[in-house]
């Protein structure tokens, strides 16, 4: 423990240090806007691009493809970016990782084959998985405080959810307002093709062009991003050892490397096993399947009035239909968010009281939880774009959400408190994965719950259900986005994270999204019962699915967490020692004083840093 640690005190951050938070949680916050826009458009631009009815084995195909190619790719990719991150270098690796991402799904938005569309998200999935494991490592080495190093790695990494929320909300946006939309222009239909009348308006594409933003604060602000400073002077004194995936297998890491590889992909199994399939729940949800039937007669009506007849007529109400539906799977998938920021704001509180010796305070409790009641009702809301009633006022709207979280978030963030108060007192003198183990035990009795029946029971138990789901599974990627870097010396690190997250995570926690479409297949249909055959049942054989997968990850990976040793690498001074490197014991070099000597070397830094100079 530091001094800073033992003494209670905490830093406050510089400017160069808030804008590094910044820049780190853009790149949190986009790389989960990215991955989440699949469940939200991958149904609709299949329809589209392959012409493949929801239920049959060719949309089965399709989506098993859509959703586990690109993991595959960023799995694979992921490795090699991790060993990049220990070779190049933290920051040069996550920012060209982060304008790949951001422009392949600008370009995804223009494809006109489903072939393209996997292409695109397979950049995509290759630039969020290398991301991940090169901002961790970035922010682990920057912070050489405990205190304010967790705070950083927890606080910027809710912003995940936030990423969740974000593109929910743009998604709702759209579909909101999809018959405003303008023509989409046909700048790459030389390489690309046209894109189709039908689909030149559609709202997937839009949210899928929208990845492009982050691309553009990245541009203005990265010649002002400092390297690590232990990376950049274990490099110049020619201390840094060449990373080798071997060595995770080495005795020394063997267990702890396999152990966090299979609790990765547990934990991405919750999500992509369970989570990212309410979409396709939902529409046995009564409220929205009478919404989006009338939404349908409504626009077929208008259609008819306005003189059209024949295929314009359906088109109308098949686009009207699917807006409909996906105005409410963004709300409840908002609400889900949600639950996700605020499971991972739990951690985070929890991490700092019991692994970095800090305090949560009760402002700190109340304080996310009415943020997550406000957010909650603008969820359902719709955040307020356009509401059901013309004549209502949007302020007073917005308003009674602010009251309302206010209200029900400060009642119910008191006893919060308590709560974690009580569970960090237990969690003190425990191995760390007791912490990971707390959020694992609920899961294993509410998630088969929360899919099997909350969903498709009503609207109200599927927004319930759906927070609860997003808290319990997101919630566990904090965890290991601040234990992850303790795992692994410095100059393995990257390649350490980077095993975990992609093979584990990415690669083997993924495949469980082509076990809900294989076994939901109508192939595998005769192991459900009669009434659930056919494209009809589609959507209760997924409930079921992935209530089942739901309970196997949670229940699997509450086992296999109670062999998880505690980290060896916890703060930057016993990892110096660890590594028995003289030079490592000097004091870590001042992040200002380090982005000083960068802005003032000449050739001599070159050939580490001379993409900063344009």
């Amino acid at each position: 423990m530091s001094a800073d640690d033992a003494s209670g005190s905490t830093p406050k951050l510089t400017r160069t240090q808030w804008l590094i938070c910044f820049i780190a949680t853009i790149g949190f916050l986009f790389d989960i806007y990215e991955l989440l826009m699949l469940p939200l458009i991958g149904k609709d631009a299949l329809v589209d691009l392959a012409g493949v009815k929801p239920g049959t084995p060719e949309f089965t195909s399709w989506f098993r493809l859509i959703f586990f190619v690109p993991a595959i790719c960023g799995g694979i990719f992921g490795l090699l970016g991790g060993y990049l991150t220990d070779l190049f270098g933290r920051r040069r690796v996550l920012t060209f990782s982060i304008l790949l991402y951001a422009f392949a799904a600008f370009f995804a938005g223009f494809s006109t084959t489903p072939y393209q569309l996997l292409f695109f998200r397979c950049l995509v999935f290759i630039g969020v998985c290398v991301e991940f494991v090169a901002a961790v490592a970035w922010l682990a080495e920057l912070f050489p405080n405990q205190v304010q190093r967790e705070k950083v790695l927890g606080y910027t990494q809710a912003f995940s959810s936030a990423g969740g929320l974000t593109v929910a909300i743009v998604y709702g946006y759209l579909s909101q307002n999809a018959a405003t939309l303008p023509d989409i222009p046909g700048w790459f239909a030389g390489f690309l093709g046209q894109i189709p009348e039908d689909s030149n308006q559609a709202v997937w594409r839009y949210t899928l062009m929208s990845g492009l933003i982050p691309a553009i604060p990245l541009i203005i602000i990265r010649p002002f991003l400092p390297e690590s400073p232990q990376w950049q002077k274990k490099k110049d004194a020619g201390q840094l050892k060449r990373a080798s995936l071997g060595e995770l297998f080495t005795p020394q890491l063997k267990r702890t490397t396999i152990i966090i590889t299979v609790l990765f992909a547990l934990a991405y199994g919750g999500a992509f096993g369970a989570v990212q399939h309410m979409r396709l729940i939902l529409p046995k949800t009564p409220e929205v399947a009478e919404a989006s039937k009338q939404a349908e007669d409504a626009a077929k009506a208008a259609a008819v009035k306005e003189g059209k007849e024949g295929k314009p007529v359906a088109i109308a109400g098949r686009v009207a239909f699917k807006n409909k539906e996906g105005d409410y799977t963004a709300r409840v998938t908002k609400t889900q968010e949600v639950g996700g920021l605020f499971g991972r704001a739990m951690m985070a509180l929890i991490i700092v009281v019991v692994v970095a010796r800090g305090n949560a305070t009760m402002l700190a409790c109340v304080g996310w939880t009415v943020l997550s009641a406000f957010l909650i009702f603008e969820s359902m809301m719709g955040f307020g774009f356009k509401l059901a009633d013309p004549n209502a006022s949007l302020a007073a709207a917005h308003l009674g959400c602010v009251g309302k979280g206010l209200l029900y978030g400060g009642i119910i963030g008191i006893p919060v408190y308590y709560l974690i108060t009580a569970l960090t007192g237990f969690l003190k003198d425990a191995p760390v994965r007791s912490i990971l183990r707390a959020f694992q035990l609920p899961g294993i009795i509410l998630m088969p719950v929360i899919f099997s029946t909350l969903i498709a029971n009503s609207l109200t138990t599927a927004y319930i259900g759906m927070f609860v789901a997003g808290m319990l599974v997101v919630g566990q990627f904090t965890f290991w986005g601040n234990m992850l870097p303790r795992y692994f010396p410095i100059h393995l690190r990257g390649t350490g994270e980077s095993f975990a997250a992609n093979i584990g995570g990415r690669l083997i926690g993924t495949s469980f999204a082509f076990v809900v479409f294989t076994v939901t297949d109508q192939k595998w249909q005769g192991i459900f019962p009669e009434n659930l055959h056919g494209p009809e049942g589609f959507p209760m054989r997924v409930a079921y699915t992935t209530a089942a997968i739901g309970f196997f990850v949670f229940f699997l990976g509450w086992i296999i967490a109670a062999k998880l040793p505690d980290p060896k690498y916890g703060d930057h001074e016993a990892e110096d020692a660890a590594d028995d490197d003289p030079e490592d014991k000097k004091e870590t070099v001042p992040l200002d004083d380090a982005v000083k000597e960068e802005d003032s070397s000449g050739g001599e830094n070159d050939k580490a840093g001379e993409d900063d100079k344009g």
